[in-house]
C-alpha cells in the first residue's frame, strides 16, 4: 500500500520549526509504508494580493503555498479546499491507496464535496489540545458546526493520546469512527552527566514554549520570584515566543528573577537539546495538554518535570519523573519549586533512570508498532507486518 501524506503545518521557508512534530511523525510512518508528502497551506502574509509559491521542503515534501492578505477564516477555509483539490489533481492522488491528512482543520472542512474525485480512504492524524476547549467557539455557532464535520464522516483518527481521542469524541459529538493512539515522535537525547554545570548553590531550571494564554506562565513566574525572595537560589532559562512573551519579559525585568534569568527567544531543536543537557529541572505551566513533546523530550534527557497535574503527562512521567504543583497559584508554584530544590540538593532525582524510562516509552520502534497496528486494523497493511528492523 502507498500513502499520500497531506499536511498544512510543516517546516517551511517562513518558519523552520512550524509543524516539526508532524514532519517527524511522517518520517516514521514513511519507513513502514511507501509514501509521499505534500504540504498544502493558505498562509496569511503582508502581501496586498494573493501569491502562489511552490517549493521543495524537508524530507522530499512538496510544498504548495497560497499567501494571502489577512482575510476572514471562512475565506481561508474555502481557499484551502480549492488549493487542496488542485494539488490532488496535480499530484494524481488516485495513484495512492489512501490519503493521510495531518490535522483536519482547515483541509477537511469540505471533504464531503471533493472526496469522490479521488475515491480513496482518508485517515486523520490529530495533535491539537484545542479540541478540549471546543476551540473557544460558542456552542451553537456555525463555525463550531463546520469544524465538527470531518469527524462526522467516519474517517479513522490517529491521535497522540487517549486524552485527545476523548476530547475529539466530545468535540465531534460522535464516536462513530475508528480511533488509535500513536504517540508523537520524541527526541531522545539521553542523560549526559558530563554536561551538567557544577552549581553548588542551586539548580538550572528551564522552560520553552509558544507562550499563549493556555500555557498560563504568569503564576509560574510569580512562584519562582517568591522562591527567590525566600532565599532559594536557582538559574532560570526561558525560551520560546508567542503573545504572552512581552508580559513575561516585563515581569522578569521588574522582579527578583532579573538577575538569574536568561532569555533565549525561539530555539531550534539542537539548541533545546543542548540546554536540556545543562538543566536540572524542566517547568511546564499549561492549563491543558494532549501530549507535550517538550515534557517528553525533557524526560528523554533525564530532566525531571515540575508542573500542575495534567493526566497525560503524569501518566508517562510517573512519580519519579514529576513533582506536581498542587494548584495553579503563585503560592503553590513557590512551594513546588522550593520542594524541587530541596530534593535536588539531596540528590533525590535519578536522572539516568528518568531518561531510560522515557526511551522505553517513546522509541521509534514503539511508535512504529502503534502505527502498524492501526494500519492493520484499518486494512492498509497485512496482519503479518512488523516494524522495520524487527
Amino acid at each position: 500500500m502507498s500513502i499520500l501524506h497531506i499536511a498544512s503545518w510543516y517546516p517551511n521557508p517562513w518558519d523552520s520549526i512550524e509543524g516539526n512534530f508532524i514532519r517527524d511523525q511522517i518520517r516514521v510512518f514513511s519507513q513502514e509504508l511507501p509514501a509521499e508528502t505534500v504540504v498544502v497551506q493558505v498562509r496569511p502574509s503582508a502581501r496586498r494580493w494573493p501569491w502562489f509559491k511552490y517549493t521543495k521542503l524537508e524530507g522530499g515534501a512538496r510544498g504548495y503555498f497560497l499567501l494571502i492578505p489577512n482575510w476572514p477564516k471562512r475565506i481561508i477555509e474555502w481557499l484551502s479546499t480549492l488549493l487542496l483539490v488542485i494539488v490532488l489533481l496535480k499530484e494524481r492522488a488516485w495513484r495512492f491507496d489512501a490519503l493521510h491528512v495531518h490535522i483536519a482543520y482547515p483541509l477537511l472542512m469540505h471533504s464531503r464535496l471533493w472526496r469522490w474525485i479521488v475515491r480513496k480512504p482518508i485517515i486523520i492524524s490529530e495533535h491539537w489540545s484545542a479540541y478540549h476547549f471546543n476551540f473557544h467557539l460558542p456552542e451553537r455557532s456555525k463555525a463550531l458546526a463546520r469544524m465538527r464535520r470531518p469527524f462526522q464522516q467516519g474517517y479513522p483518527v490517529l491521535a497522540v493520546s487517549k486524552a485527545l481521542l476523548n476530547d475529539i469524541r466530545n468535540f465531534a459529538e460522535t464516536d462513530d469512527f475508528m480511533d488509535f493512539v500513536v504517540p508523537n515522535v520524541v527526541p531522545l537525547h539521553g542523560y549526559r552527566q558530563e554536561t551538567k554545570l557544577a552549581y553548588e548553590n542551586g539548580p538550572v531550571l528551564f522552560s520553552v514554549n509558544r507562550w499563549a494564554e493556555i500555557k498560563n506562565p504568569m503564576p509560574m513566574l510569580q512562584g519562582l520570584e517568591r522562591a527567590a525572595a525566600n532565599g532559594y537560589y536557582f538559574d532560570f532559562v526561558v525560551g520560546g515566543f508567542g503573545p504572552m512573551m512581552d508580559e513575561m519579559i516585563s515581569f522578569i525585568e521588574s522582579s527578583e528573577l532579573k538577575g538569574r534569568t536568561r532569555r533565549t527567544g525561539k530555539m531550534t531543536k539542537s539548541e533545546i537539546a543542548i540546554q536540556l543537557s545543562k538543566s536540572d529541572g524542566y517547568l511546564f505551566s499549561s492549563n491543558y495538554e494532549t501530549f507535550s513533546i517538550a515534557c517528553a523530550e525533557a524526560l528523554g534527557a533525564g530532566v525531571p518535570l515540575v508542573g500542575p497535574r495534567i493526566p497525560v503527562i503524569a501518566n508517562y512521567a510517573g512519580p519519579k519523573g514529576l513533582l506536581e504543583v498542587s494548584a495553579r497559584t503563585p503560592e503553590d508554584w513557590q512551594n513546588a519549586v522550593q520542594d524541587f530544590i530541596e530534593k535536588w540538593r539531596r540528590g533525590c532525582w535519578d536522572q539516568a533512570a528518568i531518561a531510560q524510562r522515557a526511551a522505553s516509552q517513546f522509541s521509534v520502534e514503539a511508535i512504529s508498532s502503534s502505527y502498524i497496528a492501526a494500519m492493520q486494523k484499518i486494512g492498509l497493511m497485512s496482519a503479518s507486518a512488523k516494524p522495520n528492523g524487527q
